[in-house]
């Protein structure tokens, strides 16, 4: 039964068998990964050109596909028929789904801390914008290549504004993420208990109103969005700072922008908690812990920033026409 086994005397092991291969890099042609001029990070370098043989073809069917697209392709319908915007929609829900979810589990672990030392409100709001950072760098990185990684809808509606993203993605982004700040927010919810009071001390989605009046608050909302813009377009969508630093730098700068406002806002105000710059996350955490104090103001405070930026963006646009270089 043993005939043909043959054992080596001395026992050392058989050989290892190794295996040659070849490997070669992916085709560009074979990745997944649909051009778009209003991509964070991107510095509008992910977009087609003009001298594309297919621009004109696109500049109807797919006009945030292209730089310098028209108002005409901007606001086309034609695009709630592409399949693939849907599925980028989605995935800006899931990403802002997960930002929620575990931005609420740091918000509810330093929640406390305001009152355990002399430092007050600057120690939780501190640990609160370097958890920001650190989520909206990694998101930008995971979800740039394929929605944008816009996960706002101050984003969303400012590149719009700016003819960055049509307006079936306008429509069709901020729909989904804010689906996905409350499915994040209930989630969360659940996972700490289910009692509503838990989420109510959320940096950034969390005013005092007996401290602070509206006015202040939108005050406060509409400057911090602001800023986040300015710094977000000049730094991750601006294409003149494609030399300055590469575009792989630009979530980074734009995470550290977004950390910046939160933590300034966070400390300045007693009873304010930080400026959001994020309608859909306060969305989703106010309807989870049942209290909308000043909700208004996050959504009119983001749509009059955005409304100025664009002001500011077609002032000084990216492109010109050539008799204007002359």
């Amino acid at each position: 039964m043993f005939d043909g086994f043959d054992p080596q005397v001395d026992g050392d092991p058989a050989p290892i068998r190794r295996w040659r291969t070849e490997s070669a890099p992916i085709s560009p042609s074979n990745i997944n990964s649909q051009p778009f001029v209003g991509r964070i990070g991107g510095n509008q370098l992910h977009a087609v050109s003009q001298s594309d043989p297919e621009y004109a073809k696109l500049q109807e069917t797919h006009p945030d596909a292209v730089q310098s697209p028209k108002w005409k392709g901007i606001l086309s319908l034609r695009p709630f028929r592409d399949v693939h915007l849907w599925r980028n929609a989605c995935l800006e829900g899931v990403g802002l789904c997960l930002w929620v979810f575990i931005a609420g589990l740091v918000s509810h672990g330093i929640s406390s801390l305001s009152s355990a030392t002399v430092l007050g409100a600057v120690l939780p709001v501190g640990i609160a914008a370097v958890v920001q950072f650190c989520i909206v760098t990694l998101l930008i990185f995971n979800l740039g290549p394929v929605t944008g990684a816009h996960l706002s809808p101050l984003i969303t509606f400012a590149t719009f504004l700016a003819k960055l993203t049509s307006l079936p993605r306008m429509i069709l982004y901020i729909t989904f993420q804010c689906i996905g700040g409350v499915v994040g927010a209930y989630i969360l919810r659940a996972a700490l208990g289910g009692d509503p009071a838990t989420l109510i001390f959320s940096p950034g989605c969390y005013v005092d109103p007996t401290k602070v009046p509206a006015s202040q608050v939108f005050a406060l909302e509409t400057m911090g969005s602001l800023v986040v813009l300015f710094l977000a377009f000049g730094l991750g969508l601006d294409p003149r700072n494609k030399g300055s630093f590469s575009p792989a730098l630009g979530p980074f700068l734009v995470g550290i922008s977004a950390a910046i406002v939160l933590f300034a806002g966070g400390i300045a105000r007693p009873g304010d908690f930080g400026v959001s710059c994020n309608p859909a996350r306060c969305l989703g955490l106010m309807a989870a812990s049942h209290r909308f104090t000043y909700h208004w103001v996050h959504w009119v405070g983001d749509l009059t920033a955005c409304v100025a930026h664009a002001f500011i963006y077609y002032a000084v646009p990216p492109f010109c026409n050539q008799r204007i270089q002359d």
